[in-house]
């Protein structure tokens, strides 16, 4: 078989295709949990302001609107970072018709791709006890010590110890239900998402799937059922650990920058004939705002 020189870069169609599909064949757990974005700059910093008052009577007097000054809120900062891998392919692998090892080898390489968002993405959760990964407000994801705003150091509480269970997830809705914002008014929470491990699927499933009301013997009705959605995610680390989220509080507060998406591209070196095919990205990722999940992580 005639071998042409530009043997790398005729594979290279090919080959994309195979990246490329390789990782849409995959469960995209940074997609259902962030809002993903596309960025245009090195950075992006997210302006947090405080809540208003609720409104004023008017005035007879003055006549007029009453105006309120909205104090300044936490100011996260998203910095994007480069990440990258290649694959080495020699011409022995064309010559001698290997080509489902060059297969391999890309998928490979497209499955470290998405290993490594998925990773990235779900390490906000994995690190959401850890006080080491803070949050802009100086407190990890979860904290009994969250601050109202950066000139109100009275502290609010989404931290908790308790094994999940149908009373653990009341006593969490219970507690988020309880947030207040900067001005001491209720904020709009709505908790419907419970995010856990594969070790509590069973559990999580039959605390939002059951007709009646779990692990008890009365003959009550399961609230939960039809109102809770459960996310399982094998990139959780804890087996134990498990969050109950408001999912459009997370839509406007987690979230993800792509700057470069990784791409798949090809180079061959004339010398050592091998082709080398690579991908390339930037990105960045976090939260504004803590007050969308409710974490426990038992003793």
């Amino acid at each position: 078989m005639m071998i042409p020189d530009n043997w790398g870069e005729l594979l290279e169609p090919g080959l994309r295709k195979i990246f490329d599909q390789h990782k849409r064949d995959l469960a995209d757990y940074t997609a259902q949990l962030y809002n993903v974005q596309s960025s245009t700059k090195a950075q992006e910093t997210n302006l947090g302001v405080g809540a208003l008052g609720t409104m004023d009577e008017w005035e007879s007097t003055n006549k007029r609107v009453s105006y309120e000054d909205i104090d300044p809120g936490f100011r996260p900062t998203y910095i994007h970072r480069k990440y990258s891998k290649g694959v080495q392919v020699e011409r022995e692998l064309v010559d001698d018709d290997q080509y489902n090892e060059i297969k391999k080898r890309v998928k490979r390489l497209s499955r470290v791709v998405y290993y490594t968002r998925q990773q990235h993405g779900l390490s906000i959760f994995n690190n959401a006890f850890n006080s080491a990964f803070k949050g802009p407000d100086g407190q990890p994801l979860c904290s009994n010590a969250h601050p109202l705003s950066p000139g109100n150091s009275a502290t609010q509480d989404n931290l908790g110890t308790d094994p999940l269970s149908a009373p653990a997830v009341e006593a969490a809705r219970t507690a988020m239900m309880g947030w207040k914002d900067d001005k001491g008014n209720p904020i709009d929470v709505l908790p419907d998402t419970l995010l856990v491990p594969p070790a509590l699927r069973k559990a999580a499933l039959i605390i939002a799937d059951s007709d009646g009301e779990p692990d008890t013997s009365d003959n009550n009705v399961n609230v939960w059922k039809g109102s809770v959605n459960v996310i399982e995610c094998p990139f959780l680390l804890s087996s134990t650990a498990w969050f109950l989220i408001d999912k459009t509080r997370m839509d406007d507060f987690l979230n993800w920058y792509d700057r470069r998406k990784p791409d798949f591209k090809y180079e061959e070196e004339f010398d050592t004939e091998v082709a080398k095919y690579k991908t390339v990205g930037r990105w960045s990722y976090g939260f504004d705002d803590w007050s969308w999940a409710y974490g426990n992580i038992p003793a």
